[in-house]
Formats: structure tokens, sequence, C-alpha cells
């Protein structure tokens, strides 16, 4: 690589940092220059998380059992449920255990754009299955969840861990490329 275009990638690295920490993009603006820098010193090997993270966990994973076995941890967030009249549903403590946590697969532009996430009934059957099977008493096993909902707060756990990642991406190309 010749030293004009290690130092332009370094210019790119550094300028996307700093957006970053400044925050003066959008994330998903900053995850596409991660991208091209990626592209650009033939890397994208062990980086397919960002095009993950730019269109969704859904274009890979097709099941829930896999993609609550590939999620990135700081895409597994609380959530909220509830019943098919707006109720707010609390779980058993046995079944919260298992299920206590939600999975955010949705796209970076998505969770940047929005306050909360709804997830349907229809991404909810094998969870209602479930209780309705496990259930501890009458009323857990006849309860159905009708939907469930991501606060703000829980997007912005997934939106901070993504950036942290991306950060990471960063220091580690800003450091080679220096030492080079």
């Amino acid at each position: 690589m010749s030293n004009t275009h290690r130092e332009e990638i370094l210019r790119l690295a550094e300028s996307a940092s700093v957006d970053l920490l400044e925050e003066k993009k959008p994330l998903h603006e900053i995850l596409l220059a991660c991208k091209n820098i990626a592209k650009l010193l033939h890397i994208s090997d062990g980086n397919s998380w960002m095009d993950l993270e730019l269109n969704g966990y859904l274009v890979k994973y097709k099941t829930q059992d896999q993609l609550c076995d590939s999620l990135p941890g700081y895409r597994k967030t609380n959530w909220k449920f509830y019943d098919l009249y707006g109720n707010a549903i609390s779980l058993p403590p046995g079944i919260a255990n298992l299920f206590g946590k939600s999975t955010v697969y949705h796209s970076i532009k998505e969770l940047e754009e929005n306050n909360q996430i709804i997830i349907g009934s229809q991404l909810l059957e094998k969870f209602n299955k479930f209780i309705s099977e496990h259930g501890m008493d009458y009323a857990s096993k006849n309860m159905r969840i009708h939907e469930a909902k991501i606060s703000k707060n829980e997007i912005n756990q997934v939106l901070d861990g993504a950036k942290n990642r991306a950060q990471e991406f960063l220091d580690n190309v800003i450091a080679v490329l220096e030492i080079n």
C-alpha cells in the first residue's frame, strides 16, 4: 500500500472516529464509513457485523433460535409485555428468567429513528406456546402476550453497544496505520 493511500485511509478513520465521539453524524453513516474503510484495506473478513448492523440481523438469521444465538450481547435488552388490551403483563419468575431478554434485530438506522420498537404477536407465537405449556399456574398458562415493547432506553443501549464496536474497529485501524 502506498503512503498516499495509507494516509487517505488514516484520515478517513480519524474523521469517522471524531464524528463518532462528537456525535456529528448518525451512527448508520459512521458504520457506512467503517465499511468503506474495511473495503479499502481489504479486510472485510470478520467485519460482517457492519452489514448486520446496517441491514438488521433478520437478513442473515431466519429462525428465532439462530438469531438469539448470534446476536451480540448489547442487542439483548429488557422488554415489556402487553396483552391484547394494552395492559402490562408480569411474567412468572421462572419464565422471566428464560425470556427476560429481547432480541433487537432491527437496523441501526431504524433504531435511530424510533423512540420505541413494538414486536407484534406474530413473532411471539413460540413464546406464547411455551408459556401455555410451562406456566406455573392456571393464570400464567392462559396468559397471552399480544405485543412486546422495547423502550428508548433499551434502544440507546443497543446504539451504545454498536458505537463501542465501531470505535474499537476505528481505533484498531488507526493504530495499525500509524505504526506502518
